[in-house]
């Protein structure tokens, strides 16, 4: 054979290990890099490295939980939305960018005043969907949110669960992605989870101030206003920069109107779940979740517990997305769950996602 020959023999067999490169043909995917199919997406894909930080604020000097819970911190969260944004039917909502980034919170210097505050770097507020993108027509609107109150844990982890099991495997997640889209935004009080996160003494007794200053509950953008309570402003405009960005893209996200909205809370006991309408509280998807979680108590009419939450003081986030002027939402809820265990935690996520799936599977 001529050197010519086995030349274009040698490219040929180059150009054929090529393409078979390309179509992924006697390749191993990289782990990071891979994009699930359904039948691959089991519970371990959503697995990630997280420091073991603990919440000692609100579930063990305020609960005595033997086992604290980890606290959900901003790293967490980018690590999670990018792990569930590799899927093919996640995408960024239409106020993201293509990192599923709605924008940065501006950031605050040291503080004089708190000198054992740490200075707050700009923080990442994200946004995506979750639905299947080859189903058309009309879907039901989900809007998930979490971290409102920056010390909260608990909910983040709620939100986590139902995320983790709306883009997963399941029959009843495929299910639920056909006839659905998920609009989820996992921080919408970035700063004050860092501040939460990086202030509270995590091994000493609770701060006899909680409340009273920016280490708590709200963040240095509600302190500097003289607020207190990060959900008790939503309804405030051009005051507080991250609840206008959060806001703004629910709206332009969803088209100014959904059909389900969660803001996910912290520990209280007993754990419950309210609404401001009362229809959301009888509703067909009320009473799957009332089957689904029997140990969660439903808050007001017809119950007895905590019967006044139809009122309240004004500015509550399920307030204004209930609103015309917020996102007009049919219904509307807050959940609390109690002092529990990371599992059930992620449990929760995951019954609120199936009780809404025995809702539209039987219509």
């Amino acid at each position: 054979m001529s050197h010519w020959m086995k030349a274009v023999l040698v490219c040929a067999f180059a150009w054929t290990i090529a393409l078979l490169s390309v179509a992924g043909v006697g390749t191993q995917p990289v782990a990071d890099d891979r994009m699930p199919s359904d039948w691959e997406v089991d519970e371990h894909y959503f697995e990630y490295e997280y420091e073991e930080i603990f919440d000692y604020y609100i579930i063990q000097a305020w609960r005595g939980l033997d086992e604290p819970v980890p606290a959900y911190t901003p790293q967490m969260v980018a690590r999670h939305t990018e792990l569930v944004g590799r899927l093919p039917w996640v995408t960024p909502t239409a106020s993201a960018d293509r990192n599923m980034v709605l924008g940065r919170t501006p950031g605050w210097p040291k503080n004089p005043d708190w000198p054992d505050d740490p200075e707050i770097p700009p923080q990442t507020m994200y946004g995506y969907q979750i639905t299947d993108p080859q189903t058309q027509g009309d879907k039901v609107k989900v809007v998930l949110a979490a971290q409102n109150h920056s010390t909260e844990f608990t909910g983040s982890w709620v939100l986590e669960g139902m995320v983790n099991f709306v883009a997963g495997s399941d029959p009843r997640a495929v299910f639920l992605r056909e006839r659905a889209v998920f609009y989820v935004y996992p921080d919408i009080n970035p700063e004050g989870r860092y501040q939460a996160v990086h202030r509270i003494d995590l091994k000493a007794a609770p701060d006899p101030n909680a409340g009273t200053n920016m280490r708590k509950r709200g963040n240095p953008e509600l302190y500097a206003a003289g607020e207190k309570d990060h959900n008790r402003v939503w309804t405030t405009s051009g005051r507080f920069s991250t609840i206008d960005t959060i806001t703004a893209a629910m709206k332009k996200d969803t088209g100014g109107r959904a059909d389900y909205f969660w803001d996910m809370h912290g520990p209280q006991e007993p754990p419950n779940w309210r609404s401001p309408r009362m229809e959301a509280r009888i509703n067909r998807y009320a009473l799957a979740l009332m089957q689904r979680e029997p140990d969660v108590l439903r808050c007001g009419p017809p119950g007895d517990f905590k019967r006044n939450v139809a009122s309240g003081p004004p500015g509550k986030m399920s307030l204004w997305a209930a609103s015309e002027e917020g996102l007009n939402v049919t219904y509307p809820y807050v959940y609390e769950p109690g002092g529990w265990t990371r599992q059930r935690l992620l449990e929760a996520g995951r019954n609120l996602a199936l009780a809404l799936h025995d809702v539209l599977s039987t219509e």
